[in-house]
């Protein structure tokens, strides 16, 4: 069963002075330099007080500066509730200049979906303002250990002008479990996924309208990044999904849809899994999986030449790990 949000967030985990060391990490880049004007965002809003700014499906390039990642807020009694900060400091300073035209409540929280630089590295431009930011414990852990590589790769994908003044802010505050949380007059569902599209996922549930922001857990018209994923735990977690009473879903990419939207990707997702799994125990080599793993299905969905083969390698290496370890264990 899906688990109960009966009671009301109790006080979040502060995180550890020695941690915090790692907040000032600045990218590689000049901060001396003049920030560069704050572009206006589009906003759309999808139901009462909850609005998303949207993204193309596209891949992080000079050309869309890495705001390739839809980004979210509901807006509360006393003030609002931003799901993920953006590419780079620049887009977090644009996500707030897109939150203040539709309202001129403050921005009493961020909260970071998961690890990945699209979705945490505008997290400096709500520092700056004194803004909260909540992640999964695991996610807090995966953004120290990767965000300062991730900054770099994604700098050189899409220049140096669209990351100036970007550097590392890990969130103040952790949760290790789905649980509801009542701020600025809003009470939100924080559903802690565990290892699924990576570590330490949360989606966030707005029970008044029926809004899930799923974060990267939903790909709608794009071939999923498995890099960092749990096959086995995404499919899992969206089947935990679907037990919710979702009337909207904002997708971490791709459009805004519906319930029916998460079987796309836990389709291609199992039938990725299961092609896999059986070139495996066929003891075909990786290479030969690549080849016998195709799925025509989602052929036209973006990214899918560059990225549905290292997904294949992703998951058959996920089943030989398995393998050995059982075998492992097996003969103790």
């Amino acid at each position: 069963m899906f688990p109960s949000f009966s009671g009301l967030l109790p006080e979040l985990s502060p995180l550890r002075r020695p941690l915090r060391a790692v907040l000032a990490i600045a990218c590689c880049l000049s901060a001396g330099f003049a920030d560069a004007a704050v572009e206006s965002l589009p906003v759309r809003r999808v139901a009462r007080d909850i609005y998303v700014i949207p993204a193309p499906i596209a891949d992080a390039d000079s050309s869309n500066r890495g705001r390739v990642v839809n980004t979210g807020f509901v807006v509360g009694r006393k003030g609002v509730i931003v799901i993920d900060s953006g590419a780079n400091h620049s887009h977090g300073k644009a996500i707030l200049a897109a939150v203040a035209r539709v309202t001129r409540k403050p921005v009493k929280l961020l909260i970071n979906t998961h690890a990945h630089p699209q979705n945490v590295l505008g997290n400096s431009a709500f520092a700056e303002r004194g803004i909260p930011i909540l992640a999964s414990a695991a996610t807090v852990t995966a953004m120290a250990e990767r965000c300062p590589g991730c900054l770099a790769s994604l700098g050189q994908s899409v220049g140096d002008e669209a990351m100036r003044g970007t550097r590392i802010q890990l969130p103040d505050s952790t949760v290790a479990e789905s649980q509801s949380l009542k701020i600025a007059g809003r009470q939100l569902h924080l559903v802690h996924l565990g290892h699924a599209h990576t570590e330490g996922d949360l989606a966030v549930f707005d029970g008044a309208t029926g809004t899930l922001f799923s974060g990267d857990l939903v790909y709608r018209g794009q071939v999923p990044h498995l890099s960092e994923a749990s096959s086995a735990g995404w499919i899992a977690a969206l089947d935990r999904g679907i037990e919710l009473p979702i009337r909207i879903l904002i997708p971490g990419r791709g459009p805004v849809g519906g319930p029916g939207d998460l079987a796309p990707t836990r389709r291609y997702l199992s039938e990725l899994k299961s092609r896999v799994a059986a070139a495996y125990q066929q003891g075909r080599s990786v290479d030969e999986a690549i080849e016998l793993a195709g799925l025509a299905e989602f052929s036209g969905w973006q990214g899918y030449a560059a990225r549905h083969g290292r997904n294949v390698q992703h998951v058959y290496f996920e089943i030989e790990r398995d393998d050995l370890r059982g075998r492992q264990e097996g003969s103790q």
